[in-house]
């Protein structure tokens, strides 16, 4: 997981040529006029967004992709994630369509996303995201998909 904010965006740049292509793309286009749901950046390169609910986070689950990285940011509002350490189980089993399967950890870390800040989750790193943050029913978000090149 990278947890930073927008400005330092650009130091990450040489990580992927995948994820250069997210970078370039966030940092050179405005954000706030994509329209809701998903655009095509490029073959490797998707980006979602959405304007939805919050869940309280004992509803949520630990999401985990095996072929995607996603590089997620909040234009409006506020929202908590977690990224699961240690010992998994999985609930839901993977669905290649969607790629990801679903859950549950027995130790985390939390982070609060909001305007300004971004988190970068790696294939195969179990997070739980869109967990309401006090106050903050609902955000705008964009998530990146990002076919996974790191090895």
């Amino acid at each position: 997981m990278i947890y930073d904010t927008i400005e330092n965006l650009s130091q990450y740049k040489g990580m992927s040529k995948n994820v250069d292509i997210a970078i370039r793309y966030i940092l050179n286009n405005e954000l706030s006029e994509l329209p809701l749901g998903k655009t095509v950046i490029d073959d490797k390169v998707f980006v979602n967004v959405t304007d939805a609910a919050t869940i309280p986070g004992e509803k949520a689950q630990f999401e985990m992709h095996q072929n995607t990285i996603d590089l997620q940011l909040v234009l409006e509002g506020t929202e908590l994630f977690e990224v699961a350490f240690g010992e998994t189980k999985i609930t839901k089993a993977y669905d290649s369509t969607t790629d990801s399967c679903l859950m549950d950890a027995v130790t985390s870390g939390a982070g609060m996303l909001c305007p300004g800040r971004f988190v970068l989750f790696q294939a195969m790193e179990p997070h739980k995201p869109s967990i309401k943050a006090q106050g903050c029913d609902k955000v705008k978000k964009l998530v990146f998909k990002i076919k996974n090149d790191l090895e």
